[in-house]
């Protein structure tokens, strides 16, 4: 005897993030395959039809596989628990597509400026590494116009040693 099919109701916490989830993918403009191939990535076993499923509320959802699925569209995972996120339909909408995209810009941005203060910090080594080999060897190094010296490449057109091309080679 087969078993009844119970439907599955979602609890108010399930059908919240459900609903988020479907909203925000698609402000992500990311299908249901791309969101399970990304929770794929992260060691999930999730299909298309998984991510539907959760997004019709007719199967359950992990704490873990929220956790993932936030990680997944690079969003905080109160996100998809703390309140609903608006409808295309809501007027509000754009303005919260508005935010997140400015929540991204920022997320770069900030990892722009982490590169550049890396790189400044590096730079900032290259030149203590040239003072401090100008110092061993004797070579006055300071700046003239608030511009450190810098030697020219060798065999460079500027360097001073470099052969002139138009003199015959020595042996």
């Amino acid at each position: 005897m087969d078993k009844p099919k119970r439907n599955l109701v979602p609890s108010e916490g399930e059908a919240l993030v459900a609903h988020n989830l479907k909203i925000m993918r698609k402000a992500a403009r990311l299908s249901q395959e791309d969101v399970a191939e990304r929770m794929s990535r992260l060691g999930f076993k999730f299909h298309q039809t998984q991510i539907a499923k959760i997004e019709n509320g007719t199967r359950s959802i992990q704490f873990n596989e929220v956790l993932g699925l936030a990680k997944a569209l690079n969003l905080p995972a109160e996100y998809f628990m703390t309140q609903a996120v608006a409808n295309p339909d809501d007027p509000h909408y754009e303005l919260q597509e508005a935010g997140f995209r400015l929540q991204d810009l920022e997320k770069e941005w900030r990892t722009a400026q982490d590169l550049a203060d890396a790189a400044k910090g590096r730079l900032e080594e290259a030149e203590r590494e040239y003072d401090e080999i100008a110092e061993r060897l004797g070579v006055d190094v300071t700046p003239t116009d608030g511009e450190p010296v810098f030697y020219p490449a060798p065999n460079s057109p500027e360097d001073p040693l470099r052969r002139n091309a138009d003199a015959p080679a020595s042996e």
